[in-house]
Formats: C-alpha cells, sequence, structure tokens
C-alpha cells in the first residue's frame, strides 16, 4: 500500500482558507488518502523549482495542493495547498531533503537561506559563537550544510535566535543548548538523537519514520485519524511531538516517573498522550482504568474536554478528575458526609480555638501555617510525634512546652469544625488516604497520572500514592515548581513516591516568544525552584524556538491614566485581530468585574468573564484572574493593574509570620510569571500609582497626566 502522509505546514495552510474550500481541500484529500495512484489525480511537474520530487494536483479552477512524490517510491506526502499561483510560487521556493547525516526529512527555502546568509561588515574575521565545534559535530545535529556558513558566521545568542527561524527545529534546539554552554553529549541526550546508522538520502519512507521528521510530518494510517486532523488544523500539538515527548509517552518506567518542564514546554501535552498510550497500549484489559488528576477543577475540565477530541475507543477507560472532587467522592460513596469549610469558617474554627484553650502564644497565621506544613504535610497523628518532630523550614524555634499548647489548639480546631459538620480540604484528603490504606475502599486504578505536580500537599501526594498499587507505570508526574502558586515545596520520597532513575526534564517552550519567556523569568529573579524532591530545578537550556516582539510595560501615574491607554489599546486590538484571542488579567476578582469589566462595556466592546463552565466560544475579549488562566494561552495578554497595593496581594490573616510572608511572596512571583506565560505573541502589562515591586525595573517611568 502507498504511505501518505501530511506536512505541518499543510495544516497551516488549509486552516487559513475559506470554509468552502476547505469543504473542497476535504474532500480531495480523503480521496487522496485512499489512493494516491489515481488516475484522476494529475501529477503536474514543474519547470524551474529546485526540488524535482515537488508535484502540483488540480484541486479545482482556482485551488492547488503541492505534492512530494520522487519518480520512484511509494511515498507521497501532501505540504501544502493554496491559490494556483500562490501554490506554485512557494513550490518554486522550497526544497525537501532527506539530511545526509541525522536522516530526518527537511523542509529548506530558497529565499531563507538568502537571507540567512552571512555578509562581511568590514569588520575582519570574529571569533563566531560556535567556533569551539568543528562541522562534523553541527552537522550531526541536523545544521543543513548549505546552511552552515551562515551558523559558522553567528556571534551572539541574539544572532542565533534571528537565524534560528530559518533553521530546522531540532538544528535550532541544539544550537541555543550548544550556546548554553552545554557539552554536545548532553544536548544529544536532551534532543533525543537516534544512534547514527547509514542514511539513504532517496528512501522517503524511513526518513517519514525518523523522530525529528515527525515533528512536522504524519504518516495517515486511518480515516477517522486524518478526519481528526482536519477537524482541528492549528492544534498540532494532537499530532506532532518533540522526540523528547514521544520518548517520554511511550517510555515504560519501572515505577512512578518524574517531568519537570519551563510553562509552555508541553507538559500537560506529554500527560495527555500518556494517558491515551497508557489506555490503548499497556494497560488494555476492559477493567483497567487510568486516572488524570490534577490540583484545580478548570485545568481538569480543560483536559477531559480536549482528550475527547483525539482519543479513541480507550478513552473511556480513562477518568479525569481533580483530586478534592475525587476524595469528596470516594467519602460520600462511604457514607462519610459533611461539608467543607470555607475561608470564613476555617478562620472562624481558629479563632475560637485559641480563645476556648486560652493559648496566646501564637497568632492565627503562624497556627495555620504550623498545622499545614508541620503536622499534615508530616503525616503526624498525635501530640507525642508532634514532640520530636524535627519543624524543617519553620523560621521560629519552638520548646517542648509550647509544642504542647499549640497541640491544644490543633485538637480544639478539629472539633470545633467537627461541631458543625464541617472539614478543611486537606482533612478531606486525609480521611480519604486512610479508607484506602485501611483496606476499607481497594486501589481503583492501575496507572494515575498527575498534571501541575508542583501545587500538591505532602498530604495529597500521599493519597495519591495510594490510588494505583505500586508497580511498572504507576504514577506519572509532571510539574514545574516556577509555577507553584498553592501547595508548599515537598519531598517525594518522604511521601512515600520514589523517582530515583525515573526523572526527565522538557526545556523548550513552543508557546510563547523567547522575549516573552525571558521576561517571565526575570519576574521570579531571587526564587529558587525546587525539583519536588530536595533537590534543585535549573534553568539551564530552557528556551523558546519563537521570536517576537518585548513585552510592553507601561506605568501610569493614576489610574485614569492606565484606563485611557487600555481602552486605546483594547479597540486597537479588536480592529487587528479576533477578540477571542485576547485576554485581560488582572491580581483580584474584584478588579476584574468593577474595573475592566464596566471599561470594556462602556467602550462597547464583546467580552466575558471566564467562568468555570459559562464560556462562550464567540465571547468576545476574555477577563480573568490570574488563577483562572493556569493552564489556557492567548496570542495577546494585557496585565493589568500590577500595582504594589494588589500585587503582592496583602493578606491580613499571615501577621508577622516571617517564613509565611515570605512565601507568600515567592507564590504572588510564581503567580505574576503563569500569567505572563499564558501569552504567546504578545504580552501587555500596565501598573498605575506606585508600581509592583515585582515590576522592578521593567516598568517604564510613570506618564504625567
Amino acid at each position: 500500500m502507498p504511505t501518505v502522509a501530511l506536512a505541518s505546514e499543510f495544516l497551516d495552510a488549509f486552516a487559513r482558507l475559506p470554509r468552502p474550500q476547505q469543504r473542497k481541500v476535504r474532500e480531495f484529500t480523503e480521496k487522496f488518502k485512499a489512493d494516491p495512484t489515481s488516475l484522476a489525480i494529475n501529477y503536474e511537474k514543474l519547470h524551474g523549482v529546485r526540488d524535482d520530487k515537488i508535484r502540483t494536483v488540480r484541486i479545482d479552477k482556482k485551488y492547488r495542493a503541492v505534492v512530494l512524490h520522487p519518480d520512484r517510491g511509494d511515498v507521497y506526502v501532501l505540504v501544502w495547498v493554496d491559490n494556483h499561483d500562490e501554490a506554485m510560487a512557494w513550490a518554486a521556493r522550497k526544497s525537501f531533503e532527506v539530511n545526509p547525516v541525522t536522516g530526518a526529512l527537511q523542509v529548506v527555502g530558497v529565499e531563507e537561506v538568502e537571507r540567512a546568509a552571512p555578509t562581511d561588515d568590514g569588520d575582519g574575521p570574529v571569533l563566531g559563537l560556535f567556533a569551539a565545534y568543528d562541522d562534523d559535530v553541527l552537522l550531526s545535529f541536523g545544521v543543513p550544510a548549505v546552511l552552515l556558513p551562515s551558523v559558522r558566521s553567528v556571534r551572539s545568542v541574539r544572532e542565533l535566535v534571528s537565524l534560528g527561524r530559518h533553521l530546522p527545529a531540532e538544528a535550532d534546539e541544539a544550537l541555543l543548548w550548544l550556546a548554553e554552554g552545554i557539552p554536545p553529549p548532553e544536548v544529544r541526550e536532551a534532543v533525543a538523537v537516534p544512534a547514527g546508522g547509514r542514511v539513504d538520502p532517496d528512501d522517503l519512507a524511513a526518513a517519514l519514520e525518523h523522530p525529528d521528521t515527525r515533528r512536522r510530518f504524519v504518516t495517515i494510517h486511518s480515516d477517522d485519524e486524518l478526519a481528526a486532523m482536519l477537524e482541528a488544523p492549528l492544534e498540532k500539538w494532537r499530532v506532532f511531538l518533540h522526540p523528547g515527548q514521544e520518548k517520554l509517552v511511550g517510555k515504560a518506567f519501572n515505577g512512578p516517573a518524574r517531568v519537570l518542564g519551563g510553562a509552555g514546554t508541553g507538559k500537560t501535552v506529554v500527560a495527555m498522550h500518556r494517558a491515551r498510550h497508557l489506555a490503548a497500549r499497556v494497560f488494555t484489559d476492559p477493567s483497567d482504568r487510568i486516572l488524570v488528576t490534577t490540583y484545580t477543577a478548570n485545568l481538569a475540565e480543560n483536559i477531559e474536554a480536549t482528550l475527547k477530541t483525539f482519543c479513541g475507543p480507550e478513552r473511556e477507560r480513562v477518568e479525569v478528575v481533580h483530586l478534592h472532587a475525587w476524595a469528596v467522592r470516594l467519602l460520600r460513596s462511604h457514607g462519610v458526609e459533611g461539608e467543607i469549610a470555607g475561608p470564613e469558617e476555617i478562620e472562624q474554627g481558629w479563632q475560637e480555638a485559641i480563645t476556648t484553650t486560652g493559648v496566646r502564644d501564637f497568632d492565627t497565621a503562624f497556627l495555620r501555617k504550623e498545622w499545614e506544613d508541620v503536622v499534615l504535610a508530616g503525616g503526624i497523628e498525635d501530640r507525642d510525634a508532634y514532640l520530636k518532630v524535627a519543624r524543617l523550614g519553620r523560621g521560629k524555634t519552638l520548646s517542648r512546652p509550647q509544642r504542647g499548647r499549640a497541640w491544644q489548639v490543633f485538637e480544639r480546631y478539629k472539633e470545633s469544625l467537627g461541631r458543625r459538620g464541617l472539614r478543611d480540604w486537606l482533612t478531606v484528603i486525609r480521611e480519604a488516604r486512610r479508607l484506602l490504606e485501611s483496606g476499607r475502599a481497594r486501589p481503583a486504578y492501575r496507572s494515575v497520572i498527575v498534571d501541575e505536580a508542583q501545587d500538591f500537599h505532602p498530604e495529597e501526594w500521599r493519597l495519591i500514592r495510594s490510588l494505583a498499587p505500586a508497580g511498572p507505570d504507576d504514577l506519572f508526574l509532571v510539574g514545574d515548581a516556577h509555577q507553584r502558586i498553592y501547595g508548599p515545596k515537598v519531598s517525594l520520597s518522604r511521601c512515600g513516591i520514589s523517582i530515583r532513575g525515573r526523572s526527565a526534564c522538557l526545556r523548550i517552550n513552543y508557546r510563547t516568544t523567547e522575549q516573552i519567556r525571558a521576561w517571565a523569568m526575570g519576574v521570579l529573579r531571587g526564587v529558587e525552584a525546587d525539583d519536588l524532591d530536595e533537590g534543585r530545578d535549573g534553568e539551564r537550556g530552557y528556551r523558546s524556538l519563537l521570536s517576537g516582539s518585548e513585552p510592553e510595560v507601561h506605568h501610569f501615574g493614576g489610574r485614569d491614566e492606565e484606563r485611557e491607554f487600555l481602552a486605546a489599546t483594547l479597540r486597537s486590538l479588536v480592529e487587528a485581530r479576533q477578540p477571542e484571542e485576547v485576554c485581560l488579567v488582572a491580581r483580584t476578582n474584584s478588579l476584574i468585574r468593577n474595573e475592566y469589566a464596566p471599561l470594556l462595556k462602556n467602550l462597547g466592546i464583546p467580552h466575558q468573564i471566564l467562568d468555570r463552565g459559562r464560556e462562550r466560544p464567540d465571547g468576545g475579549i476574555r477577563l480573568a484572574t490570574m488563577h483562572r488562566v493556569k493552564g489556557l494561552e492567548f496570542p495577546v495578554m494585557v496585565l493589568a493593574g500590577l500595582s504594589a497595593r494588589t500585587m503582592p496581594l496583602r493578606v491580613a490573616s499571615l501577621g508577622d509570620d516571617p517564613t509565611a510572608l515570605a512565601d507568600h511572596g515567592e507564590r504572588e512571583r510564581s503567580l505574576l510569571f503563569v500569567a505572563a506565560t499564558r501569552a504567546r505573541d504578545r504580552l501587555i502589562v500596565t501598573s498605575f500609582g506606585t508600581p509592583s515591586p515585582f515590576l522592578g525595573a521593567m516598568a517604564e517611568p510613570a506618564r504625567e497626566s
């Protein structure tokens, strides 16, 4: 049977076509997939093109598809579709070659080669950025020989970023890491370069199986697979995976595995593909079930909706639910009723406990932090254990008598909530774990996949450990401590989860531009990220392959000046793009509802506030809090109102506990980082009055009214 494949660029071109034309292209593509050798398909060879493997095929009188098909062999690749003249011009500019060193099928543009060619600036010879590496090393990472002189001429990372848009992704990625000073063997391991071997430059079938080829070409195996691609052509993450991502999705692990990765590196993508892989190929018995869980309900809903779009029948055995909802469901199924205490009820419980015990050594903030980070995090069950525990990370030393008095308050706090039929979330999690560990409830899953792993509390990790029996491929955890906005720092090994020898990192940001990524990392300056297991998560090699404009940071003397700027900016944005591509974010719900929603209403700009389960696809500009946009992305992000009074948000209940205040400051920085990295192409930041200290020198001077 002939092999039929699609190029990533074909999906881009298809997405840009008018709806009526898309229907015609879809019909042609389905027939092409069924039999590319049909006599009804007239392949026309072009003259004056660089690549003699290129053919064009008529779709109708106006449109043509561009097909890669050599004179010999049975491989047919759809690479472009457009108006007749534009399709011809596009084909004339492209060359499709099997890299003679790596064996990957690459696309090189004639114009790109000319633009990237080095020029003599008259300054004489200058030592290039890659002078330390010989040609064989550079070629081994997939640098096309025709672009080698351009790579040799690069003198700085800035020049490399500019050149990168003309390079195959694997070469661009490897060169960025070499420029970081990472040794070639480490780079080779990180970019998942396969072992070298004999390369036949005419064997397209073999080239299509290469991991780097699969970044940009996909072989079509079924009609359903083709239909799913054409239904959502821009959601290419469903089809094209980085070799490192693909390796993690399909790898067999002997136990729990952890994957770290910065914002935009595709952690959630890997987690979803992993769930599909395990259900379809590993745990295939009809009774086998896979759980995908995360910290927030919003993200769980997003994952569940997305899995439905690219999974097959195996989707029926994959359950997606956030952990808190799962724990409540388990307790209720075993007759344990009760309501979840809200913030005001929890505060009331602590105040009552302090008053009735008469303990005046500590304020509420200190006791709450002690309860969560020492007692619950350490799995402390009784007073004696608390008297002996090492209170790691707590700034204030407690004597034995002080610990005894604190324990009195803890006991009274639990009693206070219990009398009213209330539980806090961590108590719910603990009771669910006890049900499983006692044998009254049995683990329901063969494997558990955890997204946003950095946000879970140690007590939640102990519950996760009990959800599936220990064994191969039992737990798969993805996260990034830079984005921790809920839970405390954890040690997985202390929670009974050993990941030794089963860890990996994703380092390439596919969502945001390098300029936005660098700005967002600047927000975290001074914050040390951990690896979820008592080690450090460094930033070496964390880069974006995309380039764009610098983030726009504007500071104003007063609220009115900021509103005037936002009004003009938002008008301009909705004139240039679809309103749904723009999201305006603020720190608090009050700012969204009382400041920025009324502003958009007065301007007559369509908008909607993102609220769980209530979004409309045609709702105009999105408005959201920083917490709400976690897990989402938009072409344009506007971060508004970043003033000192709201960022970091002042929380009275923290009191003067230095440890709690420091933790809160780090979480607020991480929250701003999360919001900024939701932007794909453009980031606009505004503040008024006194700017947030997190902006530092990144803010422009205040504008005069």
